[in-house]
């Protein structure tokens, strides 16, 4: 009985010291707490012009644009379609230092409207530029 005794008295004490571990934790908030957000910019003003026309060579055709005013931007992707709107396809990437890009095609038609849009870039963010538009020159560059 002093053996059981002694036993519940070992567990009484290991409890209350075990309760005086225990803490309180009050919830307090500052209120001045303040969020930021920003905004992903476009590149703005795209343009699209004929660089060079050689008798019976293909067009060549520069795009440019004024950067993102993101400074979180890591780079832009150029697209082209022969629709104003869409049906893009994706022809190259250049780093966010770059705001010209010349249009790698060798199979570029003649007296065709292209249009081209720019994309900056940031992870999987994108922020779209309007479209800008050229229509390239005859085979016999007039």
């Amino acid at each position: 009985m002093r053996r059981a005794f002694v036993s519940i008295l070992a567990v009484v004490v290991t409890l209350a010291a075990a309760a005086a571990a225990f803490a309180d934790f009050a919830a307090s908030a500052s209120s001045a707490q303040t969020i930021s957000t920003a905004t992903f910019a476009p590149p703005s003003g795209p343009t699209a012009v004929q660089v060079s026309c050689k008798n019976n060579k293909p067009p060549q055709i520069s795009v440019s644009w004024t950067a993102s005013g993101s400074g979180f931007t890591t780079g832009y992707t150029i697209y082209r379609s022969t629709t104003s709107g869409g049906g893009y396809t994706q022809i190259g990437t250049v780093n966010a230092s770059t705001t010209t890009f010349t249009d790698p095609s060798t199979s570029l038609d003649y007296t065709t409207t292209y249009y081209y849009i720019v994309d900056a870039t940031f992870q999987s963010w994108t922020a779209r530029s309007s479209e800008a538009q050229v229509t390239t020159l005859s085979s016999k560059c007039n």
